[in-house]
């Protein structure tokens, strides 16, 4: 284990590397000059980007919808009309059949009636109308998704979670309604299947935060392929009450809602490059357009501050306050995770001229009422790049100038809105983290660096009040700077400009170092010396991740070579990880991926693992469910692929995974490896 003396020594010389809030807001800008950071504070505009959150969040916005397209339509003319080009609508099939590598896709679903209403029953032992309780044309969170057409008045159940056969004892649901505190999905085969349930009423929480449960209002977003209706807690509560008191509630029912054959349909347009040699190379701006109405952190804010950053990049452009970008600028709206891994499948292309792609996913919400907290995440481990410290270095910028102008401190760059907040941004510089289109991106089949702007936790996530009065333009303004300025730097970064950069690795290097010495601190030493020999050769990554961009002179060269041999020494750790780094035994067998299928294991609606391993009669791994130190289940799944690289051996795939995530059994990560192979993502020998 790390001496204590030793530990305390490098995080000093850590943190002494990071200049502190205060200080930063005397630095000049980083990384780009300084009049492009001006053009750039000066032309970007909050409120702007809040007129489109206002937009989208009117609109319903699944998949495939009337109102996705609606909506889509709505961007690709702000699009144009902001000066981009290339402005076009992809369409690519999606009817429940055709396959995107991983992901089968996912028919068009619609809505065009649904009500609930309460019955009373009147003087004459029949039952009339009296409270509507959902409808989708006022509310359309409370129709579940994928619903389909049905009709019932019936009398309500309550079978508590539903998901297992003795919630069920004692009671009859057949012809009735059932009302449940589980997602109408995981409760639907055994209680409209096997029992006959006319229809499911569901108050499911969901998305847990500090502040889960604390307002029990909330209408929350439910899935399924019957149909079923979403209400509060407060009117299931009241409806437990009455039941338990042995009171009769009865309910009308009609939906008219159904899945159809359609279409993917992905507004893309693009900031053309000026350098021929590299106008074929794209930085990708990235969001994710579908979403519940009103869905306005998530996602209209993503959605509406990379448009901006697109109209004021084009502006500044046509003006000439800033040098046309030497690579081409792309901005896509695609509907989350599916509709990416579908584009990068049906368009490789896309993902053979990506360089890097800045992903944005809850951007605005303004965190007096949302509570979020703003996070600048980092690519996966598996995939070591410098753009992750390019949107750090203007995150820690951005840091500096909002918390002191919120001391009162005179600054050049604030980045308030004129009808935003005020306070300061304080972000969080977080490593990687699952549940966004940036990780389609990452993943091993395309590997193409992701940055990753969101908001976390946001209270009212997935509800009927995620809505526009929550967002901050201030908020959004300085998102879609962070976006803009990172972009627009990895769009013109070339040969002979990296001096700035690397300096800027080293100094989070050590910060990064600080972190694997605290971790190392907690293991046993062969685990420790693993995890900090990973950390050497992931910063060497990062470093050699920059040739795809630019070359390095002779200076920068050694440079870089001085920064690394720093890093070892405060490491005390030398070469590169082998089989015997840590207890990962010795599996030397070698896997490597097969050419297809393309994509995460793991899509939106749709798990082509599950689905694979139950046709060929193939266990779950162990490894989906193990919790490590730093990371649990998917995430080790998920690195572990990214990791097959035809190169490593079984034992060193996991002793990444290790390093990443925590110490975890050989075993378990050949069990997962051997499990792809099986269904044919892989070949092992």
């Amino acid at each position: 284990m790390m001496k204590p003396r030793r530990l305390i020594a490098v995080a000093l010389l850590a943190l002494a590397a990071l200049p502190a809030a205060a200080e930063r807001t005397a630095e000049p800008p980083p990384l780009l000059p300084e009049p492009v950071v001006a053009a750039l504070a000066r032309e970007l505009s909050g409120s702007e980007a809040r007129l489109t959150v206002q937009e989208l969040s009117r609109h319903h916005r699944m998949r495939g919808s009337r109102a996705f397209r609606t909506a889509a339509e709505h961007v690709a003319r702000r699009a144009a009309d902001y000066g981009l080009s290339g402005v076009e609508i992809l369409e690519l099939v999606a009817d429940g059949e055709r396959f995107y590598g991983t992901q089968r896709s996912r028919p068009a679903w619609d809505a065009d009636f649904a009500e609930l209403w309460e019955l009373r029953q009147d003087g004459d032992g029949g039952w009339t109308d009296a409270r509507r309780i959902a409808s989708w044309e006022l509310r359309p969170i409370t129709l579940a998704q994928d619903s389909a057409s049905g009709s019932a008045t019936a009398d309500l159940v309550f079978v508590g979670a539903g998901t297992s056969a003795g919630d069920y004892q004692g009671l009859e649901v057949a012809g009735k309604l059932v009302l449940t505190s589980s997602q109408p999905g995981a409760v639907a085969a055994l209680a409209v299947g096997e029992r006959g349930a006319a229809g499911i009423v569901s108050y499911a929480q969901n998305q847990k935060s500090a502040w889960w449960g604390e307002d029990k209002s909330l209408v929350r977003w439910g899935h399924l392929e019957t149909f079923a209706f979403m209400v509060s807690v407060n009117q299931a509560d009241a409806w437990r009450q009455r039941l338990a008191r042995g009171e009769r509630v009865r309910l009308r029912a009609e939906v008219r809602a159904g899945r159809r054959p359609g279409v993917y349909a992905i507004p893309t347009a693009v900031l053309p490059g000026a350098d021929p040699e590299r106008r074929d190379e794209e930085i990708v701006f990235s969001c994710h357009l579908d979403h519940q109405r009103p869905g306005a952190n998530d996602n209209a804010s993503g959605c509406a501050a990379i448009l901006e950053a697109g109209r004021a990049l084009a502006r500044l452009v046509r003006q000439g306050a800033i040098p046309p970008p030497r690579r081409t600028l792309r901005f896509v709206w695609p509907p989350e995770i599916e509709g990416t891994i579908a584009l990068l499948n049906a368009r490789p292309q896309l993902a053979a001229r990506a360089k890097a792609v800045i992903h944005m996913d809850m951007v605005g919400g303004d965190a007096t009422a949302t509570k979020a907290i703003f996070h600048l995440t980092r690519s996966p481990k598996s995939l070591p790049t410098f753009c992750n410290d390019v949107a750090e270095a203007f995150g820690r910028f951005v840091d500096g100038q909002s918390y002191a102008h919120a001391a009162g401190v005179d600054v050049p760059y604030p980045l308030v809105d004129p009808e935003g907040g005020r306070q300061a941004l304080l972000p969080r510089f977080a490593d990687f983290s699952m549940g966004s289109d940036h990780q389609v991106w990452a993943e091993g089949s395309f590997r193409v660096p992701a940055i990753y702007f969101n908001d976390w936790p946001d209270r009212y996530i997935h509800t009927h009040a995620d809505g526009v009065e929550n967002i901050d333009p201030t908020k959004l303004l300085r998102a879609a700077f962070l976006g803009a300025a990172s972009g627009y730097y990895l769009a013109q970064l070339d040969d002979g400009e990296v001096t700035p950069l690397l300096a800027v690795l080293r100094r989070h290097a050590l910060g990064r170092a600080a972190t694997a010495l605290e971790r190392a601190a907690r293991l046993e030493a062969a685990e420790a010396r693993n995890l900090l020999r990973h950390q050497l050769a992931y910063e060497r990554g990062v470093i050699d991740s920059i040739a795809p961009f630019a070359g390095l002179g002779a200076a920068d060269r050694e440079y870089a070579g001085a920064s690394l041999e720093l890093l070892r020494q405060v490491l005390g750790v030398g070469g590169r990880p082998s089989p015997s780094a840590g207890d990962g035994g010795s599996d030397g067998r070698i896997c490597r991926r097969q050419g297809e299928p393309k994509g995460p294991m793991s899509g939106f609606g749709y798990s082509y693992l599950d689905d694979r391993l139950e046709r060929r009669g193939i266990e779950r791994p162990a490894l989906l469910t193990y919790r490590g130190l730093w990371g649990s289940g998917g995430e080790y799944a998920y690195e572990a692929l990214n990791l097959v690289d035809g190169e490593r051996t079984v034992s060193q795939v996991r002793d990444a995974v290790a390093a990443i995530y925590g110490p975890v059994p050989v075993e378990l990560v050949a069990e997962y490896l051997d499990a792809l192979a099986g269904i044919g993502v892989l070949s092992c020998e």
